[in-house]
């Protein structure tokens, strides 16, 4: 059981509950925390207008709501049917559980004025698996309108789950008063990143020890990771990479040359600013999950007097887009590093083995055709890397004339993931491969973390005469998506 209080929530434990078989719990704080926002805005609408509470929305925002209509709550359902329209390919249920986990967060925070009966309810539909049906395309990077107004309908039991059943105990109604403040949060969005950052952080991780296997099989020169090095970085991650890489390397042998090629002795920079962007994303999404940017934002207290309400421009996710652009393209330029250590992985002149890693010199192919496939997903990797915070869009009769366009961004990055571990997947394949024709043992190398990726490498089948190598790289994949490649 994983307890939401809307002061902090762990990456991981996002994770975990998008994963199933975690339920979730508020906790009373959250709950005293929300009726104490609710209260504090409906003191505030009955002396000042209220974006969506008591006016209408985007161009409508200066059409005054009559307060005085016996069937006030029909403008809520309203906003909610209106704005749940999405399209494309059905979200997977682990993407949808970390929205419905990352809402309740937010909500927990208390800036929005929404009741706690709502966030109940979510719970309820959470820990019971009865998920909304969610489609790609409805967000901008502005809220995740569509996702979250169909998530309402489908607790109004008005859509079906995501197997065609109704909630087990559909809600009676929506109150106007909560339905902005309910699909008023970009926790999709965030959800794609979150998940997107958890497996990219293990596939780094992952890809630096693989990096090096290959180190070692090409009897690199560790000068270029030594510390006096390491001390001249431009940067602290590199440093730390710089300091990693070299415990990984310790016992792989004399160099084989003065200096490496670039793909060897560029490795901490080129892996310590994917992690530096890592962590930097890492940073923001702890914020954004917890954070409350529901437009208008609830503040004060009504039994204080300090109550109010503030209309912003926080569901931008300007800093998000810009941060997920960052990580594409550090993890689209140090792919060059991957190809090349493939490539010289394959070149008898580093290894002194036969080309390709083939099992002889008469015209095998061996692992030649790998080298394709990795470069195809680096293709894709780059493509993902093309910045999206520079789009703009004008929308809602003028009244919305910028999207950070974020969730475009959030989204691919899965792309990204698939590409990167058949990336780091086939250099674990090729320099275990080396590794095992050189007659490397685990037994030479000091690090127990280079031995678990070397045993792993070396569980991957022996055979070096040529054959079919996609069922070795569909297995050398899964082991690079896998926390310390699975051992």
């Amino acid at each position: 059981m994983i307890e939401i209080d809307g002061k902090r929530l762990q990456l991981a434990d996002i994770a975990t509950v998008a994963g199933g078989g975690t339920k979730v719990t508020l906790a009373p704080s959250a709950i005293d925390r929300m009726a104490a926002s609710q209260r504090s805005a409906r003191a505030t609408a009955l002396s000042r207008p209220v974006y969506g509470r008591s006016t209408g929305v985007g161009a409508n925002r200066s059409v005054a709501l009559d307060a005085a209509n016996k069937d006030a709550n029909v403008h809520g359902l309203n906003l909610l049917r209106s704005h749940a329209v999405d399209a494309g390919r059905v979200l997977d249920r682990e993407t949808v559980r970390a929205m419905l986990v990352i809402r309740l967060s937010q909500l927990a925070a208390g800036s929005s004025g929404i009741s706690p009966s709502v966030a109940d309810a979510v719970v309820d539909m959470l820990n019971a698996d009865a998920l909304p049906e969610v489609r790609e395309f409805g967000g901008i990077g502005t809220a995740d309108l569509a996702a979250l107004a169909g998530t309402a309908l489908t607790l109004l039991g008005e859509r079906p789950t995501m197997e065609g059943k109704d909630v087990p105990a559909p809600l009676e109604t929506w109150a106007t008063e909560d339905a902005l403040p309910f699909i008023s949060s970009s926790a999709l969005t965030i959800a794609q990143a979150t998940l997107a950052h958890q497996r990219l952080a293990t596939l780094v991780e992952n890809l630096t020890t693989v990096s090096a296997l290959s180190f070692a099989a090409m009897s690199g020169n560790p000068e270029a990771l030594s510390p006096e090095v390491a001390r001249a970085a431009d940067s602290p991650a590199v440093t730390e990479v710089a300091g990693v890489l070299l415990g990984l390397v310790e016992g792989s042998g004399a160099p084989a040359r003065i200096q490496d090629p670039y793909c060897l002795r560029t490795l901490p920079q080129a892996l310590g600013s994917v992690v530096e962007e890592l962590d930097a994303l890492g940073t923001l999404l702890e914020r954004l999950v917890v954070a409350g940017h529901e437009n208008p934002l609830v503040f004060g207290s009504a039994e204080e007097g300090s109550n109010g309400v503030a209309h912003h421009g926080l569901f931008q996710m300007t800093s998000l887009a810009r941060r997920i652009d960052a990580l594409e393209l550090a993890i689209g330029a140090a792919c060059a590093t991957n190809l090349r250590r493939i490539s010289l992985l394959c070149d008898p002149a580093y290894t002194g083995l036969h080309r390709f890693l083939a099992g002889d010199d008469a015209g095998q192919s061996g692992v030649m055709m790998l080298e394709y496939v990795a470069a195809a997903a680096v293709g894709r990797i780059r493509a993902n890397a093309q910045p999206v915070s520079l789009q703009t869009v004008v929308l809602s009769l003028g009244a919305e004339e910028d999207a950070s366009f974020a969730s475009v961004a959030s989204s691919r990055m899965d792309s990204t993931v698939r590409a990167l571990s058949t990336v780091v997947g086939i250099e674990l394949l090729c320099a275990s491969r080396a590794l095992r024709l050189l007659g490397r043992t685990r037994g030479e190398f000091t690090s127990p973390r280079f031995r678990k990726a070397l045993d792993a490498g070396l569980s991957l089948p022996a055979d070096v005469q040529d054959r079919d190598l996609r069922p070795d790289v569909d297995a050398a994949s899964h082991l690079a998506i896998l926390p310390e490649l699975g051992h």
